[in-house]
């Protein structure tokens, strides 16, 4: 008994803001609450030591005096800190560093940095030296084990007396203890920010890792460079780290500066950093500009290409035009693959006088188009529907010197294809062949995969089969790719015996089917009224040795509601109950919520059965005690808003208010789904009781920021959004 009650570290239940986040309001509370009489909470024993991040091994290996030690000291150290005592903070934070204990403060050392920053004064003229070597130390240890609050604090103290010089030596020296030492195993993760990431919401399979170099003491480090007017060197600190400031971060810690003029710059020097962040992770341009194609937002595609624009051609460049341009002044370059996708969408906007304006830039910054540019140009226009446009684009290519790729002949040929001139589209086939010995066989196979897939699209079957078997006598051999566009092609016409033969080729080529392949099928047997058609399904994937499991039906679950059909509806929930009869494939919550969500988002014929539907799907969930998680609300608000119906708006709301009423976490993103489909909708009866209910309370920022401006200023979309990109 003894021991179990010595083995046991105290945890306090004590919460303080956030650095760089205070306000004059949260910062007296803080205050208030590091004043209280230190009253003990309740202990945690060892295992909860292990629970709260803390390795095994570290507590085992502390003898039992110095586990009571450190109990007994960090009751000091609180009631130190709720008195504002420096002196006797450090007095036992060096006890504790002494006897190597600091690590098992573990999560809560958090709790204590940030309290520790409300003890930092407004700037160093009144701060008593040995105070402040103290509170360096103490944040410094705890900035490089994940707790910055009191380090970031520290800085602000010495940019605001106009010292910049600590800040950056702090910097550098907090750059020093990671290459020194890997990750500590009591290194504590940070907690995401609040605020809406505009790279989280657009880029779906983008996850923001989490950072070891939080991003408010780079911030920090941008004002200090800010202060010393180089620009320079706050994008080379930036870029050994590119980590998002949100909105919400730079507004909260500029407040507490009163140089305007330093803001401002600050705020200038952000916002060319946030356009370097994208110009040195690519994908994230392409998602970006994916968003602006999607939703035709041409205005915020046109603001975007400008700000890039601007950091290679403005008063202080800092982005190259291509990889032979970098310097140590604009050390990151807009790839060609960039201009391509900028282009691209340009013309999918329609707007042909920025793609236009965009091929000048490219000709006066001397980067000369190559194959990849034309390809896109070429996309742009199968796009729009231009096929002599396309051709003459093809013209101006081959006049330049420039060798098209198989990509460029199979972008030109799909063009073709689609405009209904297949035979055309084939005498560039017979130019392909001439030099086809340059193309790798995967990029072969691609290229005859669009020839099927429009010969098919123009009813030439003859031709498309010849191919076809041509291919897989010579090669390169059909993939799974080539015969899913024959199954589609005949499931559509109901021609099952053409389907079975496909499938005995499949079989004999060795190819084994996907979910589209199997759910081509069902769909044709669905169509000639098969009543076994889902056995049938499950039979055909037997004989290829599949065994389906939960993500695989599920996924043909999926393809067949998205349809929108009733056949596809009724085959869907048939599948399901077929899952719960299985005790090895049960359904989870993913299979659930994919149902609800294409319940949500089409608007059912037979309104009958798609509430029986639901009810079943939500009758299910609840005896097997499953709970929506937040992201599956999230993407049930968002098809609901995706449904032309009038309902749609109705069935969103009352899952935002379940939300509420189960108490599940509400956050920027979630207002953000919310807005952006009702601005979407053009509902802005609804839209307005969120914003009032959402700035009741919280604090707007960034992104969701510009929402609340559309909805009061009643400023919707050209065309309707489509909202799917932004989740």
């Amino acid at each position: 008994m003894l021991r179990r009650s010595i083995r046991t570290v105290h945890r306090f239940d004590f919460l303080a803001p956030r650095a760089f986040k205070y306000r004059p309001a949260s910062l007296l509370a803080a205050v208030h609450d590091a004043e209280k009489p230190f009253i003990s909470s309740s202990v945690v024993a060892k295992d909860t030591i292990q629970q709260q991040g803390i390795p095994s091994h570290r507590i085992h290996d502390v003898p039992d005096p110095d586990i009571l030690f450190f109990n007994q000291c960090l009751v000091q150290l609180r009631k130190a800190l709720s008195a504002r005592d420096i002196a006797r903070v450090w007095e036992h934070w060096t006890c504790l560093r002494d006897k190597g204990l600091l690590p098992l403060f573990g999560p809560q050392l958090c709790k204590y940095s940030d309290l520790l920053a409300t003890l930092c004064p407004q700037s160093t003229q009144t701060w008593d030296p040995h105070e402040r070597k103290a509170m360096e130390e103490i944040a410094f240890y705890a900035a490089i084990k994940g707790a910055p609050s009191a380090l970031v604090a520290y800085m602000g103290v010495h940019l605001r007396s106009g010292d910049r010089t600590t800040t950056l030596d702090l910097y550098a020296r907090f750059l020093r203890a990671f290459e020194v030492k890997s990750l500590s195993p009591d290194t504590v993760v940070p907690d995401a920010d609040d605020d809406v990431d505009e790279l989280v919401i657009d880029l779906p399979t983008y996850s923001r890792p989490h950072s070891l170099h939080p991003p408010s003491i780079l911030l920090a480090v941008v004002v200090a460079h800010a202060m010393g007017d180089s620009f320079r060197d706050a994008l080379h600190a930036y870029l050994q780290t590119p980590t998002p400031f949100s909105t919400r971060l730079v507004t909260d810690f500029l407040s507490t500066f009163s140089d305007k003029s330093l803001t401002s710059k600050v705020g200038e020097y952000v916002r060319r950093l946030r356009v370097a962040r994208y110009v040195s992770e690519p994908r994230f341009i392409t998602a970006r500009v994916s968003v602006f194609a999607a939703t035709r937002d041409t205005q915020g595609l046109k603001k975007f290409y400008r700000s890039i624009i601007d950091g290679i051609c403005g008063p202080e460049p800092y982005i190259a035009a291509s990889q032979a341009n970098v310097t140590p002044q604009a050390p990151i370059a807009l790839n060609e693959i960039n201009w391509a996708t900028i282009l691209t969408a340009f013309l999918q906007c329609g707007c042909r006088d920025l793609a236009e304006t965009l091929w000048d830039d490219m000709l006066r910054l001397q980067v000369r188009p190559t194959a990849t540019t034309w390809t896109a140009l070429l996309v742009g226009y199968e796009r729009m529907g231009e096929a002599e446009d396309a051709e003459k684009a093809w013209g101006a290519m081959i006049s330049t010197g420039i060798e098209p790729t198989t990509s460029t002949f199979r972008a030109l040929m799909s063009v073709l294809f689609t405009a209904r001139r297949p035979d055309d589209a084939m005498g560039y086939l017979d130019r392909w062949l001439t030099n086809s010995s340059f193309s790798t066989p995967e990029d072969a196979l691609t290229l005859y995969n669009t020839i099927i897939h429009g010969l098919l699209k123009n009813r030439r079957e003859t031709d498309a089969h010849v191919l076809f078997q041509k291919l897989r006598q010579e090669g390169p051999h059909p993939d799974v790719v080539t015969f899913n566009s024959l199954l589609n092609y005949h499931g559509r016409k109901g021609e099952f015996r053409t389907i079975s033969r496909v499938l005995d080729w499949m079989r004999e080529d060795g190819v084994v089917g996907d979910v589209y392949t199997f759910s081509t099928v069902l769909d044709a047997l669905l169509k000639v009224g098969r009543t076994d058609a889902t056995d049938a399904i499950l039979g055909l994937m037997r004989k290829q040795n599949i065994e389906p499991n939960v993500a695989f039906f599920t996924s043909i679950i999926n393809y067949q509601m998205e349809e929108g059909t009733e056949q596809g509806l009724r085959a869907a929930m048939e599948l399901l109950g077929k899952m719960e009869k299985n005790p090895d494939v049960q359904p989870n919550e993913v299979t659930y919520t994919g149902i609800l969500t294409s319940l949500h988002r089409h608007d059912w014929r037979d309104l009958a059965f798609a509430k029986q539907s639901k009810h079943h799907v939500l009758e299910e969930m609840t005896k097997k005690n499953m709970q929506l998680s937040r992201a599956a609300y999230h993407v049930l608000i968002k098809a609901c808003l995706e449904n032309p119906a009038s309902e749609g708006t109705e069935h969103a709301l009352g899952y935002y208010r379940k939300m509420v009423q189960k108490r599940v976490s509400i956050g920027p993103d979630t207002w953000y789904v919310l807005l952006r489909g009702l601005i979407a909708r053009e509902a802005w009866t609804d839209a307005d009781r969120v914003v009032e209910e959402m700035t009741r309370g919280w604090a707007v920022y960034g992104r969701l920021a510009d929402l609340v401006w559309r909805v009061r200023k009643r400023k919707g979309w050209k065309t309707k959004a489509e909202p799917r990109p932004y989740f």
